[in-house]
């Protein structure tokens, strides 16, 4: 069965007869409103009226229409200007008339209104035929035989025949018009008619179904409710209500009838098996008195032998089993008790026992965390200073590192002082030859200076300072050579020593860096051991203060053995009083039993 076929079935008649009314007027409203909307697009001035006639209209606009000679005399006009053009003009003119005839032709067969018929098809049609006449017998032979005169004379008779035929065009179209306007007038008259009709028929067929659900809701659905609440009434015991659709003659009254009947019948058997129940319970509810008034007592051999209904069988033979299982509990229950007083003897000197250890061992516990205590401190004094020492190494390292780096610093600037050295004797060379080319120049200078005789006397004057200048620069340009060779040959001394002092510098961070480590080994095995004492003690201290707990609870334990004893005593006192079938309880027997248990 399908999920909707499930639906449906437990869905109510009230809520199907609900769903089928909402469904039956959405439905007829959504007719109402399609048909509206459909309506008004077909109707006289609605959109695909409007559309057709606006197709019309365009075409109207733009082509001539074949019944209005306008065109054949605008083609005769132009024939009259050039009647050179004859040929194309008379082929436009015999089409235009097959036109025209065919649409006269068209218009004779329609039936519409017979007085636009009549304009149509006579009062324009007439001059139209004169128009047509001219032009055939009088204006075309004339064009053809080139008489202009002819020519002139027949287009003024065109041009009449065409002003009669244009008047009667206009006539026509106003009366067209007139009639077309009527024509949407009486169907707008008409389509408010006919939708006026609709909306009250379909407001008459909603009041009916409206009128017709509200029936079948008081004369069907409400009786079947009432109907299904009077069974809930029977299966739940009420028999007394009586259905008030009795009295009806329709399927409905028929069903409350046989209820009713149903009703009478169910409680008439409903009262005779009440009577014979009362009276089996009565049986019932005596021999069960007997028997709890026996267990009352401490009898716990009683049991019931009356005769009980089918029924209640399992009830007379759960109660024989349940005193059966008493009798026994009661008998294993008394054995259990000399087990348990017996028990709780011993209990009680053993945890006496237990209490006088513990204290012993609490003492010791508490000399162990002293002793403990000390060994902590000791320990983190040993971790204090190894953290001291493992700090002034890595303070000396530091220094050490920062004595390197200046030690670099110094290799660095050594260097850089070799390589501006360097650059001195680069210049000084380049200063030594330029003060043996200035040499060279005085020279030539002089040479020339003799050649000229006494006109070049100053200058070789002149020539002998410069070269005198440049001997100087050359010699001094010699010694300073001399002195950064010398200071090259310290500079690089120096640099040798304070390279190898960097890598002595080294070596000794080397093993500082080595001591460092083993010391922070030291430092961290120190702190591990601290740690560890630490937590021994911590330990030690937990142990000592559950030991002292566990004496308190052996204490505890020693109190409430004694409260077991004397409640086992009780217990033993309140057993005794049941009597189970061999007269009293055998206490001697069951120490006997307690004590082979214990030897076992």
């Amino acid at each position: 069965m399908s999920v909707g076929a499930r639906e449906r079935m437990h869905m109510t008649i009230r809520a199907l007869v609900s769903y089928a009314t909402a469904i039956f007027l959405v439905l007829m409203l959504a007719a109402i409103g399609i048909g509206g909307m459909r309506i008004n697009d077909i109707r006289m001035g609605g959109p695909i009226q409007t559309n057709t006639q606006h197709a019309s209209d365009l075409i109207a606009d733009i082509l001539p229409p074949p019944e209005y000679v306008i065109e054949p005399y605008l083609e005769a006009s132009l024939l009259a200007r050039d009647p050179s053009s004859y040929s194309l003009r008379a082929q436009r003119l015999q089409k235009l008339r097959a036109d025209y005839d065919a649409r006269h032709s068209y218009w004779l067969e329609t039936h519409f209104d017979p007085t636009l018929q009549k304009h149509i098809t006579q009062d324009t049609h007439e001059p139209a035929m004169k128009f047509w006449s001219v032009l055939d017998s009088e204006f075309l032979p004339a064009v053809q035989a080139g008489d202009q005169a002819s020519i002139d004379l027949a287009f003024a008779d065109l041009a009449a025949a065409y002003e009669i035929h244009r008047g009667k065009v206009d006539q026509t179209v106003q009366m067209a018009l007139d009639y077309q306007q009527k024509l949407k007038n009486d169907a707008q008259n008409q389509l408010a008619t006919t939708l006026t009709l609709l909306f009250v028929l379909a407001g008459a067929m909603v009041a009916l179904f409206l009128l017709f659900s509200g029936f079948i809701q008081g004369r069907v659905i409400r009786p079947i409710r009432r109907l299904g609440q009077q069974m809930r009434a029977m299966a739940q015991g009420d028999l007394v209500d009586i259905s008030r659709d009795a009295g009806r003659q329709d399927e409905i009254g028929e069903a409350a009838r046989a209820l009713d009947d149903i009703v009478v019948s169910v409680a008439e058997k409903a009262a005779k098996e009440s009577r014979e129940k009362a009276e089996t319970q009565g049986m019932i509810v005596e021999a069960l008195g007997i028997a709890l008034e026996k267990l009352r007592a401490g009898v716990l051999h009683h049991r019931i032998s009356a005769s009980f209904p089918a029924e209640y069988v399992s009830l007379r033979d759960n109660y024989n089993k349940a005193a059966d299982s008493m009798r026994q509990a009661i008998e294993e229950v008394t054995t259990s008790v000399h087990m348990l007083n017996s028990s709780a003897s011993e209990i009680d000197s053993a945890t006496q026992d237990l209490s006088q250890r513990t204290e012993h061992q609490a003492a010791n516990l508490e000399e162990t965390a002293a002793a403990m205590q000390q060994l902590t401190g000791r320990v983190a004094e040993a971790a204090s200073a190894s953290r001291t020492a493992h700090g002034t190494v890595i303070d000396v390292r530091q220094r050490a590192d920062e004595n390197g780096e200046t030690v670099k610093r110094a290799i660095e600037a050594m260097s850089g002082i070799e390589e501006s050295a360097h650059a001195i004797a680069q210049i000084t060379n380049v200063i030594d030859g330029i003060a043996f080319q200035t040499n060279l120049l005085a020279l030539n200078a002089g040479v020339e200076a003799a050649r000229a005789g006494d006109a070049g006397k100053g200058f070789a004057v002149v020539a002998n300072e410069v070269r005198a200048l440049a001997q100087r620069c050359s010699d001094a340009a010699r010694d300073i050579k001399a002195l950064i060779q010398d200071s090259n040959t310290h500079i690089d001394g120096g640099v040798a020593l304070v390279r190898e002092s960097g890598e002595a510098l080294q070596q000794i961070m080397d093993r500082v860096g080595n001591i460092s480590g083993l010391i922070e080994m030291i430092a961290d095995s120190a702190n591990s051991q601290a740690e560890g004492v630490q937590q021994i003690n911590v330990t030690i201290g937990s142990i000592d203060r559950m030991t002292q707990q566990n004496a308190a609870m052996g204490e505890e334990c020693n109190a409430a053995a004694r409260i077991l004893k004397n409640e086992s005593d009780r217990l033993r006192d309140m057993v005794g009083r049941f009597d189970i079938g061999s007269g009293h309880i055998a206490h001697g027997s069951d120490a006997t039993r307690v004590k082979t248990r214990r030897a076992a």
